[in-house]
């Protein structure tokens, strides 16, 4: 009896590492890919990165802000940490990474938008959830993610969070061993715009809504505010383009954008709107969905905002 319990004991721990192993494969091999999802978290694991400007915020801060452009005409060295689809907690959580690893940046271009007042408790199984896969080995973005929705299994269980993920699997195993590089959307230093021709149908089909503003969203932003004021750090709140119309469904736009004029205000920071009073926001050859510039507007967008950034004296 006792033989056999060795026994069971041995194959136990030989699947035990094979699993710890495995998932090891896995997730390195997805930070050795080209692709936008693990892009980020890599040259942040990398460390050494001595950026001037960080771009933050949701989707729009991942696809509105061309660094080439605002390098060139402002004389700096900039990276976007945009997460497309997560909102402000996960930011946070991306940013208390980056500064663990890296140098503080002088100034934080913060997009920020009705999304920016809400947090999701638990970011699995989101969309390009698997992008958090491999920061399980990092003690920093662990402790991030226990307050992000993972659990014990995702955190310490080999291979538990890539359960249903098959194509993830084939991903990382094909890029760790070297059969084939996966290049999917590749990033340039943070940023990849959107593409496609317009498509209506997501504005169209939105309701007008009422933003509700999350308690624990606005005392979290306001103490990420504080940390960076803290930190010498300026923020400058950007509210990036979004098609006219769909800005209108939001009933109480004027009380957001005075949330952040105010919150601005108090910490010594500034605020910058491009959703009214801007020309691009007001035809559909500028977009691919009515929250997503297209290339040549972004562009266009990213020039003028450069100027502004120019001009209004934050910069050092």
């Amino acid at each position: 009896m006792q033989r056999f319990i060795r026994k069971g004991l041995v194959f136990a721990l030989l699947v035990l590492l094979l699993a710890i192993a495995l998932d090891a494969m896995l997730s390195f091999g997805l930070l050795k890919t080209d692709c936008y999802r693990y892009q980020t978290f890599r040259d942040i694991l990398k460390g050494n990165m001595k950026y001037d400007v960080l771009f933050m915020g949701n989707s729009r801060g991942f696809s509105h802000f061309n660094p080439r452009i605002i390098d060139s005409i402002c004389h700096v060295n900039s990276y976007g940490l945009g997460l497309g689809g997560y909102p402000i907690n996960a930011q946070i959580a991306e940013y208390h990474c980056y500064k663990k690893h890296n140098a503080t940046p002088k100034l934080i271009v913060q997009q920020v938008d009705f999304i920016t007042v809400k947090i999701m408790q638990d970011i699995r199984h989101q969309h390009d959830s698997d992008r958090f896969f491999p920061m399980v080995y990092d003690r920093t973005m662990r402790k991030e993610l226990r307050d992000l929705g993972y659990g014990f299994m995702e955190l310490f269980c080999p291979l538990y969070r890539y359960n249903g993920y098959q194509s993830v699997i084939k991903d990382g195993l094909l890029e760790f061993i070297g059969v084939r590089h996966n290049v999917e959307r590749p990033a340039y230093k943070g940023f990849s715009p959107e593409k496609g021709t317009w498509d209506g149908k997501y504005a169209a089909a939105m309701d007008s809504i009422t933003v509700v503003f999350d308690k624990g969203a606005v005392m979290l932003f306001e103490n990420y505010l504080a940390e960076c004021k803290k930190d010498g750090v300026y923020v400058l709140l950007v509210n990036s383009p979004v098609y006219a119309p769909t800005t209108k469904k939001v009933k109480n736009m004027d009380e957001v954008n005075h949330y952040f004029e105010n919150v601005a205000q108090r910490f010594g920071f500034k605020y910058l709107n491009y959703t009214e009073n801007y020309d691009l926001c007001n035809s559909t050859a500028n977009f691919c969905v009515s929250v997503h510039l297209n290339p040549k507007a972004t562009d266009r967008f990213t020039t003028d905002f450069a100027h502004d950034l120019d001009s209004i004296g934050v910069l050092f």
